[in-house]
C-alpha cells in the first residue's frame, strides 16, 4: 500500500494542537500541489492509488464492477444505487464532457416531481456502500475518501438554485437513503440561500456533535468556497471513526482558488458501523429545481492499517430487554422479558463445531440503559469448559429484539452472522468471519439497506450438504410477511438480486415459518395471518425443497406452484381456523427417515392470561401417507418457546418453560425437561431445570449439532417491566444450568452453576 508523506496529506497532522477547527495556511496550499502532482505521476505510471475506486471506466453495466449501476466487488459490497422521494432521477455513464483527468464519469440529474411546492420538497441520492476488507482496507479505521463533483445547473441569478431547501449534499450512511439523516458521520452541503452559519451558495461542512443526531443549522461551516457552474471540485475526506470526527479538504483542478481544509469536525451520530453507503444528491422546493452534476475519481484509501481490526469486547454477558403491544395491568405486554434469544423465526442462534470443539452462539446484547441492541458472538470452549469474553460485532440502533441475529458454518469453519431487520426501516446485513473459527474479526459480505423489497426479517440459514446456503427469511411486503429465500454456494457470493429473490408464500396477511435441512431436504412450515392480522395468526402448512429452492413440494411430494397464494393450499396440513384457534410455531425436526415432524402451540386467544387457555403444544409427524397430529403438554403463555429435538436413539427431547415461573401467564417461566420415547404419543417430565427464579426464563435454543455438553441456552428477564437479563444453559441430560458471566476479568470465563434440578 503506497504511503504518502504527512507533509503531503496536511489533515493527518491537525493544524490546531487544541483539535479545533482551522484553516490551514501556505503549507497546505503548496502540499496540495505537490499532492496532485503526485497523484498525476502514480496514476500515468498506472499505479492504483485508491483502495476501492469507482472511475466508471466500465460505461452502463450490471455486471462490471466499475460501471453504473455495476455489482458489487473490489471493495464495493452493493451497486450504484438510487433512493428518491418526489423527484425523479436519471443517471448514466457519459464520455463527452469529461472532469479532469478526463475520461468517462457519472452524470446525475434529479427533477423534482410536480407535486413539489414551496411547502414541500423533493430530494435523492446515488450511493454505493463499501467495505468488506478489501485490500488491507477497513473501513472501521481511520481512512481517506476522495471525490470529484462538477455542478452542471445554473447558479446565475435567475437560476432556481436559490432556497435553503435548495441543496446538494454529499455524506455517508448507514444504509441507503434519500437525504440526510441523524446516522450521518461526515457531510458537506451546500445551499441555495443562507442556512444557519452557512452562506449562501458557499460549500459548508456540518461539525456534529456526535450526539443523537438533531440537525442544528448553527453547526454548520462556512468553508468560503463558491459554488460555481462548471467547476470541479476535489474533495478529500479524512475519517476517524475511533475518536468520531473527521477532515475535509477542497480544491479545484479547473480554477485557482485557494485550496481549503478544515480538521477536528465531529460526527452527527455518536455511533458508527462498518458497510458505509456513499451519497451524492440533492434537494428542491419547485417543481422546476433541476440538481444537475457530474460525479468522477471516487477512492477509497487506507490510512496505513496492515491488520483487519478486532471486533469490541464486551465486559461481560447482558441480554436485551424487550416488550411488545401494551395491554394493561396484570400482565402489561402482550410478550416481553429478556430476549436474547428471541425470536422462533430467528434461527439458529448457535452451531456446535466438532472440528474445533466449540459451540459458537450470537445473541441480543445491550448496554447498561437497555438502549440499543449489541448482535454478539461469543463461543463454548467444551475442552476448557470455558466461554469467551463476548464480541460485538455491531450496534443495530435499535431496541426492537426482532433485529436479533443467527448464525452458520461453512464446512471451511468461517462463521457467518446474520444481522437481522424488523420490517423495512432498518438495514440488515450478512458479516463473516475473517479467519476459520474465530470470533476476534469480521467482514461485512452483504450490506441490504432499508426500504421496499432491500432488507430481511426472521433469517433462517440453512448449510446443504455439498450444495451451500439455503437462506429462507422475510421480506415485509404490501401483502404482509412474504416468504422468500436466496441462495449461495460460499455464503459470499448470493444467486438471485436481493430485489427479484425468489417468493414461497404470499398468503393475503402473511406468514410467520420455522425451517430446518435433512440431507438435501429443507422444509418449512408456516401459518397465515387472516387479514394482515398478526394476533390471529392461525393454519398449519408445510412444504420441501431437494433442489435448493428449484422446486417444492407438499411432504407427499405433490409439486406446488410458488408462491402459494391461496388460503387453502396443497401445502396445507391442518385447518386450525374453522375451529377458532390460533397457532404459534416452534420448531420443525426429521425423524431417522428425513420424514418432518412439525413442533407448534395453539392458543384460543392471543391475550396473556388464562382466556386463552388451554395453550397446547402439538407434534404433527407426517407418517409417508398423512400427519399424525397428537397433543404433548401445556403452557401458560403463547410465546412459552421450546425446541423440539430428535435424537439419533429416537427419543423426542423439549426443553422448554411450561412451569409458570415468578411472573405467572407472562412471557416465559420455570425450564422443564420432557421426553417421548413413542414419537409423541406420551411425554414425561423428567427435570424441571430451574426453580425458584427471580425472573421468567425464556426462549430456550438448540445448537447446530448440539453436544450433550451444550444442548440449549436462553436468557430470563422480569417480564413486568424493564430488568437484567443474564444468559443460561444446560447439557443434555438436564443435570445443572450454568450462567454466563455478567462480568469478566480476562478473555476467558468458567460459567456458574446455579441450578440443579
Amino acid at each position: 500500500m503506497l504511503q504518502l508523506p504527512r507533509y503531503v496529506c496536511p489533515l493527518l497532522e491537525s493544524p490546531s494542537r487544541s483539535g479545533s477547527l482551522a484553516v490551514c495556511n501556505l503549507r497546505f496550499r503548496l502540499a496540495a500541489r505537490v499532492f496532485g502532482l503526485m497523484m498525476a505521476i502514480l496514476l500515468m505510471a498506472g499505479d492504483a492509488l485508491g483502495v476501492i475506486v469507482a472511475d466508471f471506466s466500465g460505461g452502463n453495466s450490471t455486471t462490471v464492477v466499475d460501471a453504473y449501476p455495476g455489482t458489487s466487488g473490489d471493495g464495493w459490497i452493493t451497486p450504484w444505487m438510487v433512493n428518491e422521494v418526489r423527484s425523479v432521477t436519471t443517471a448514466g455513464v457519459l464520455t463527452g464532457s469529461p472532469l479532469p483527468p478526463g475520461g468517462a464519469y457519472l452524470d446525475v440529474d434529479i427533477q423534482m416531481d410536480s407535486i413539489v411546492t414551496n411547502d414541500d420538497y423533493g430530494q435523492a441520492c446515488v450511493a454505493r456502500a463499501y467495505d468488506s476488507y478489501y485490500d488491507d482496507f477497513s473501513a472501521a479505521l481511520p481512512h481517506t475518501i476522495q471525490f470529484q463533483v462538477r455542478i452542471d445547473e445554473s447558479m446565475s441569478a435567475g437560476g432556481n438554485f436559490v432556497n435553503a431547501l435548495d441543496r446538494y449534499y454529499f455524506f455517508d450512511n448507514t444504509s441507503l437513503v434519500n437525504g440526510t439523516r441523524a446516522e450521518n458521520s461526515w457531510a458537506i452541503f451546500a445551499f441555495g440561500n443562507d442556512e444557519g452559519t452557512a452562506t449562501a451558495k458557499h460549500w459548508a461542512l456540518y461539525n456534529g456533535a456526535r450526539d443523537s443526531g438533531a440537525y442544528d443549522p448553527s453547526r454548520f461551516v462556512d468553508t468560503g468556497v463558491e459554488l460555481a457552474t462548471g467547476r470541479t471540485y476535489d474533495f478529500t475526506v479524512h475519517i476517524d471513526p475511533v475518536t468520531r470526527s473527521y477532515g475535509v479538504e477542497v480544491s479545484s483542478p479547473t480554477d485557482a482558488f485557494s485550496p481549503v481544509s478544515y480538521s477536528g469536525l465531529g460526527f452527527r451520530t455518536s455511533s458508527y458501523s462498518v458497510g458505509r453507503y456513499l451519497h451524492f444528491g440533492g434537494k428542491g422546493n419547485r417543481p422546476a429545481d433541476d440538481r444537475a452534476f457530474s460525479l468522477d475519481s471516487v477512492q477509497i484509501l487506507d490510512n496505513g492499517a496492515t491488520e483487519p481490526p478486532e471486533l469490541p469486547t464486551a465486559d461481560g454477558f447482558h441480554g436485551i430487554w424487550y416488550q411488545n403491544q401494551w395491554v394493561g395491568p396484570p400482565y402489561n405486554y402482550k410478550y416481553s422479558g429478556g430476549f436474547a434469544t428471541y425470536p422462533q423465526q430467528i434461527a439458529p442462534h448457535a452451531y456446535y463445531s466438532e472440528e474445533a470443539n466449540k459451540t459458537f452462539f450470537v445473541y441480543g446484547g445491550t448496554n447498561a440503559s437497555n438502549s440499543t441492541i449489541y448482535h454478539m458472538i461469543s463461543y463454548f470452549d467444551h475442552e476448557t469448559g470455558q466461554v469467551a469474553r463476548p464480541r460485538i460485532l455491531l450496534d443495530k440502533a435499535t431496541t426492537d429484539a426482532h433485529d436479533n441475529p443467527c448464525i452458520m458454518l461453512d464446512p471451511e469453519g468461517y462463521i457467518f452472522i446474520f444481522s437481522n431487520a424488523h420490517g423495512t426501516t432498518r438495514p440488515a446485513y450478512i458479516s463473516r468471519s475473517r479467519e476459520p473459527y474465530s470470533i476476534s474479526s469480521f467482514e461485512t459480505i452483504v450490506s441490504l439497506p432499508a426500504g421496499a423489497n432491500n432488507n430481511f426479517s426472521y433469517g433462517q440459514p440453512l448449510y446443504v450438504d455439498g450444495q451451500g446456503f439455503l437462506f429462507l427469511h422475510t421480506l415485509y411486503t404490501n401483502d404482509g410477511r412474504t416468504l422468500c429465500f436466496n441462495t449461495s454456494s460460499d455464503g459470499v457470493n448470493w444467486d438471485y438480486d436481493w430485489n427479484a429473490r425468489p417468493e414461497i408464500a404470499r398468503m393475503p396477511g402473511g406468514q410467520y415459518q420455522v425451517s430446518a435441512v435433512s440431507g438435501q431436504k429443507v422444509g418449512t412450515c408456516f401459518n397465515y395471518h387472516p387479514n394482515n392480522v398478526v394476533n390471529d395468526r392461525t393454519n398449519l402448512y408445510y412444504m420441501e425443497t431437494s433442489d435448493m429452492g428449484q422446486t417444492w413440494t407438499t411432504a407427499g411430494g405433490t409439486s406446488l406452484t410458488t408462491p402459494v397464494t391461496t388460503v387453502t393450499n396443497a401445502a396445507l396440513v391442518h385447518d386450525y381456523q374453522s375451529e377458532g384457534l390460533r397457532v404459534y410455531l416452534k420448531d420443525i425436526q426429521y425423524d431417522a427417515e428425513a420424514k418432518p415432524i412439525l413442533f407448534y402451540m395453539t392458543s384460543y386467544d392471543w391475550q396473556p392470561g388464562p382466556t386463552g387457555d388451554p395453550r397446547t403444544y402439538h407434534t404433527a409427524h407426517w407418517s409417508g401417507t398423512d400427519w399424525i397430529i397428537r397433543d404433548a403438554f401445556t403452557a401458560d403463555h403463547d410465546y412459552d418457546f421450546g425446541p423440539l429435538y430428535v435424537e439419533d436413539d429416537g427419543t423426542w427431547r423439549v426443553i422448554a418453560p411450561t412451569e409458570p415461573g415468578p411472573q405467572e401467564y407472562c412471557t416465559g417461566g420455570d425450564m422443564v425437561m420432557w421426553i417421548s420415547q413413542d414419537e409423541g404419543a406420551t411425554w414425561e417430565q423428567i427435570r424441571q431445570l430451574t426453580h425458584d427464579s427471580e425472573y421468567n426464563h425464556t426462549y430456550a435454543r438448540q445448537p447446530v449439532d448440539a453436544d450433550d455438553g451444550f444442548y440449549a441456552f436462553w436468557a430470563d428477564g422480569n417480564p413486568l417491566g424493564v430488568s437484567d437479563s443474564r444468559l443460561y444453559f444446560t447439557d443434555r441430560l438436564g443435570t445443572g444450568v450454568w450462567m454466563l458471566p455478567e462480568t469478566m476479568e480476562g478473555d476467558f470465563a468458567t460459567p456458574e452453576l446455579v441450578y440443579t434440578p
